[in-house]
This record gives structure tokens, C-alpha cells and sequence, in this order.
């Protein structure tokens, strides 16, 4: 296991070098640069101000040069200045991640609350009104846009409960109640879209189990049809479902940046798309890098837990 480990970090190295050069890349071929976008705003900047506006940001040096100086500040822990918001990026990364982290919390767990009863009832009840009140409800959790539940939430609940999304991040340990009032309500847009996902998945996995011949087995020894779904056949079927999972954490730790922006969160994703617009390439090249090393270390942890989930797994 810990070979395993060792490997799969050291894997991760050149997987994020070739991130970086790629993200670096693109960037810069993009068109216009975080100069004349401000330029496009202010409208009174002359050749030589914006010659030494670029200067000063090191925008005109050659691109091989920038990106040498950018991964030389992250080997230290300096990820660079936001253009845009004039903090480090690691401040403003460190401002965001903790309501993209809390909302995709909150969001994944609403969804394995509502895909894994729904799915293990609808496969064990197959073809029945359970299976397909169930399947209908996958179908309308992946139809139903993100954009369009959260309106109507909004909507709705100032219409019918004079209730509105607090504005602002509110602390959940100085003010709970605020913060639930803030982001159960995203947290239920975004979770039942994945939940949809998990369901689809959980049916699928649990119905090629219990056609297993261990399961039919277990049933011949005697045992409850409980205690063959719970105790066999559904901690078998995990294995692709926590894949699918492990998808969704990389996702969601990203921000969903139109439950995001209807509910006025200022999260990772929307950060993410202020940061594009201005062409904040240190914001931007700062969040892409972090969003990757997550979704590399989500993987690792999905890929250890397979040995958990079925025993005949070995790492060597």
C-alpha cells in the first residue's frame, strides 16, 4: 500500500507540470490581456501609461520567462498577485474555497441522502411503481436546469414566505442560522442534479449484483433479503458509484458558478469566471492549479478506497 502511495504521488508531478504548461498556454493566446481590458475600461490610458502598466506587471517580458518566474514563486508557496483584485492569490483562493468547499459539502450529502434509498429500492423493486417513481425522479434531477430550480426557490420563497438568500458569506460558527439559510437552499439545486447522477448509477450497479452468484448463494444459506442487499450485494456495488463520486468532489470543489451566482456566493467558481473576464491570469493559473491537485488527491483517496470496499483488491 504504501509503494502504491509512493508511486501515485510521484505520478502526480509531471501531471501537474504538464497542467500548468498547458493552462499557461492557453492563457496567453487568448486574445486582448488584463491591460487593455482595463483599458477598455478606463478609456484614458495613453501608450505610455499602458507601456508602463505592463511593465510593472510583467507582462512584458516573453512568455517562457513568466512562466518560469510563476512556477518558481509556487516552489516557495508564492502563487503571484491577482491583477485584478491586488491580493495574493493565495488570499483570495483561501477567501473562496471554504463556501465552495461548505456548499459542495453540503451539496454531496443531500445527494447520497436522496440516490442511495431511492436507487437500492428502485433496483430491489425493479419494474414496479417504486422503480419507476424512482427512475422518473432521476430523469427530472438531470433534466431540470440548475439555473431554473434555483429561481424558483427564490422566487417562490419570497412570494410565499417573505424569505430571501442572505447577502455576503455569514460564518457558520457566529451566525448558523444565517449560513443554513444561505446555503441549504444552493445546496439543494446542486445536490438534487447529482443526486439524479448517483441514482442512476446505484440502480444500475445494484441490479448487476444481485444477479451475482454469491448473492444467489446467500439467499440459499437462508439469509433475510436484507441482509443480502445491505450486507452483500449493495457494499459490492459501491465501487462504481464511488467513482462517479469521486467525479462529482473534483466538480463541486470547483463551484457551480450559476448556483453560485444566483445565490450571490462568491465561491471558487465564480471567482473562477471574474478572474477570465478581467484576464487576471495569476487568479486564474491560481485556481486551475488548485482545482487539479484536488481532483488528483480525490482520486487517489477514491482508488485507495476500493481495497475497503472489496477485499479481493490488492495494491502491490
Amino acid at each position: 500500500m504504501g509503494q502504491y502511495i509512493i508511486r501515485r504521488l510521484a505520478l502526480m508531478i509531471p501531471t501537474v507540470i504538464v497542467i500548468t504548461i498547458v493552462t499557461f498556454g492557453l492563457l496567453r493566446v487568448m486574445p486582448g490581456d488584463f491591460v487593455l481590458a482595463q483599458m477598455s475600461e478606463a478609456r484614458g490610458l495613453d501608450p505610455e501609461s499602458t507601456e508602463r502598466f505592463r511593465q510593472e506587471l510583467g507582462l512584458d517580458t516573453p512568455a517562457p520567462i513568466q512562466y518560469v518566474k510563476w512556477v518558481s514563486g509556487i516552489a516557495v508557496g508564492d502563487w503571484g498577485e491577482s491583477f485584478w483584485l491586488r491580493d495574493p492569490v493565495l488570499h483570495v483562493i483561501g477567501r473562496a474555497l471554504p463556501i465552495s468547499a461548505e456548499l459542495g459539502i453540503l451539496a454531496i450529502g443531500i445527494a447520497l441522502l436522496i440516490a442511495v434509498p431511492v436507487g437500492v429500492l428502485s433496483a430491489v423493486f425493479q419494474n414496479t411503481w417504486i422503480d419507476y417513481l424512482g427512475r422518473t425522479v432521476a430523469i427530472a434531477g438531470i433534466s431540470i436546469p440548475n439555473f431554473f430550480m434555483a429561481l424558483m426557490i427564490i422566487i417562490f420563497g419570497a412570494r410565499w414566505f417573505g424569505w430571501f438568500p442572505p447577502f455576503g458569506y455569514q460564518n457558520p460558527i457566529d451566525h448558523p442560522w444565517e449560513n443554513f439559510q444561505q446555503f441549504f437552499p444552493a445546496a439543494l439545486v446542486l445536490g438534487t442534479a447529482l443526486s439524479a447522477q448517483n441514482m442512476r448509477m446505484i440502480r444500475t450497479t445494484m441490479l448487476e449484483t444481485l444477479r451475482e452468484d454469491y448473492v444467489r448463494t446467500a439467499r440459499a444459506k437462508g439469509l433475510t433479503e436484507t441482509s443480502v442487499t445491505l450486507r452483500h450485494a449493495f457494499r459490492n456495488a459501491l465501487i462504481p458509484v464511488v467513482t462517479l463520486l469521486g467525479l462529482q468532489i473534483s466538480t463541486v470543489v470547483g463551484g457551480s458558478v450559476i448556483v453560485e451566482s444566483v445565490f450571490q456566493m462568491n465561491g471558487v467558481g465564480r471567482t473562477y469566471i471574474d478572474a477570465v473576464n478581467q484576464r487576471d491570469y495569476p487568479l486564474v493559473q491560481g485556481i486551475l492549479l488548485m482545482l487539479v491537485s484536488v481532483t488528483l488527491v480525490a482520486n487517489l483517496l477514491i482508488d485507495l478506497s476500493y481495497s475497503w470496499l472489496d477485499p479481493r483488491i490488492r495494491y502491490s
